[in-house]
C-alpha cells in the first residue's frame, strides 16, 4: 500500500511561492479585461470536479480515501491562493451579484485567474505531496496462530 508523505524541500517551497505568486499577481493584470460572469453554484462543482480529476491524474496508484485528500487539499489550496491573490489585486474578482428575476448568485471574475489559481494548486500540491511505499500507518492485527500459542 502507498503512503502519503509530504517533502520538505525549503528552496523548492520557496520557488513554489514566488513561482505561484508571480502569476497569479501578474498575469490578471496583463488580461485585466478578459472577465466573465459565472453562476456560483456550478463554478464550485466544476472546482471540486477538477480537483477530483487532477488528484486521479497524478496520483492514481493512491487509494480512493487518499485521492479523496489529495482532492481536498487542492482544493485548499486553490481557495488560498485565490484568496492572498485577491487581496493584492483587485482585478480579480469584480463583484458577486445576484441576477435579476432569479436568487442565484453571479461570480465575475477573469478567467485567466482561475486558470492560473488551479494551475498553481495542482503544481504546489504535486510538488510537496508524494506517494511512497511502505504501510500507512495502521495497527496491525494480531494472527490467530500468534494467539494460540
Amino acid at each position: 500500500m502507498q503512503r502519503l508523505s509530504i517533502r520538505t524541500s525549503w528552496p523548492l517551497l520557496a520557488a513554489l511561492v514566488l513561482c505561484v505568486s508571480g502569476l497569479n499577481y501578474g498575469l490578471p493584470k496583463v488580461f485585466a479585461a478578459n472577465c466573465m460572469e459565472v453562476p456560483l453554484l456550478p463554478l464550485l462543482i466544476i472546482e471540486v470536479g477538477a480537483s477530483l480529476a487532477a488528484a486521479v491524474l497524478f496520483y492514481g496508484e493512491a487509494s480512493p480515501i487518499q485521492v479523496i485528500k489529495l482532492a481536498l487539499v487542492i482544493l485548499a489550496l486553490t481557495g488560498a491562493i485565490a484568496g492572498i491573490a485577491h487581496l493584492v489585486n483587485e482585478n480579480v474578482f469584480s463583484s458577486v451579484r445576484l441576477r435579476p428575476g432569479s436568487q442565484a448568485p453571479v461570480l465575475t471574475i477573469n478567467w485567466v485567474f482561475l486558470l492560473t489559481v488551479n494551475i498553481s494548486a495542482i503544481a504546489v500540491s504535486k510538488a510537496l505531496i508524494v506517494l511512497t511505499a511502505g504501510q500507512t500507518g495502521g495497527r496491525r492485527r494480531p494472527n490467530k496462530s500468534d494467539s494460540d500459542r
